[in-house]
């Protein structure tokens, strides 16, 4: 019996709480001063100089609410890249030139390790910045990825991070499983 509980209170320490859980004892790594919010469903980020969508694609930001309303869609790491090609050059694409940007992309690892906020969990992220980016997790009772840009040369794996706990990992492949996509646009 005593396994059975110690089993328990395992699995569930690892689930997806709706508050995100941040270390007392710890400076902040990703303050939300350190982004100018640009008022239109985007901030840029005051050390990188990059600007980012605050909610991943197939939410909408929502001024009133400072949240990013519906699910995130996910993505196969092919089509997360065309969708990128997309919202570059179709006029006909619901992203085209978000924000009036011309040049969105799917971020490198190490600009997606750059907005990973080290003393937080659930999600790993600044989640005033980037609000409901766990939709997916808690929907679910799961776990919530972003794509990288970034494939391994070794392999065919692709770098993710888990928003979750901000790990860093690799993909077993292109096509293991569908993430969410977080896009980036640098200074124009």
């Amino acid at each position: 019996m005593k396994k059975l509980v110690l089993a328990f209170a395992v699995l569930t320490s690892f689930g997806v709480s709706a508050e995100q859980q941040c270390r007392t004892d710890m400076d902040r790594t990703t303050p939300t001063a350190r982004y100018i919010d640009n008022d239109n469903g985007t901030v840029t980020d005051r050390a990188t100089k990059l600007t980012w969508m605050r909610c991943s694609i197939g939410q909408t930001y929502n001024k009133e609410t400072a949240s990013c309303d519906g699910m995130p869609s996910v993505f196969f790491w092919q089509d997360a890249l065309q969708t990128a090609e997309n919202m570059r050059s179709s006029d006909a694409h619901e992203y085209y030139q978000f924000a009036g940007v011309s040049n969105w992309r799917l971020p490198n690892i190490k600009e997606l390790n750059s907005i990973r906020e080290h003393g937080c969990a659930n999600p790993a992220v600044n989640d005033v910045i980037f609000p409901n980016i766990m939709a997916i997790a808690e929907a679910e009772g799961g776990y919530a990825y972003l794509w990288s840009s970034t494939h391994l040369a070794v392999d065919t794996g692709i770098m993710i991070m888990d928003l979750n706990g901000g790990s860093l990992s690799s993909t077993g492949s292109v096509n293991d499983y569908q993430r969410q996509v977080l896009m980036v646009a640098d200074p124009q």
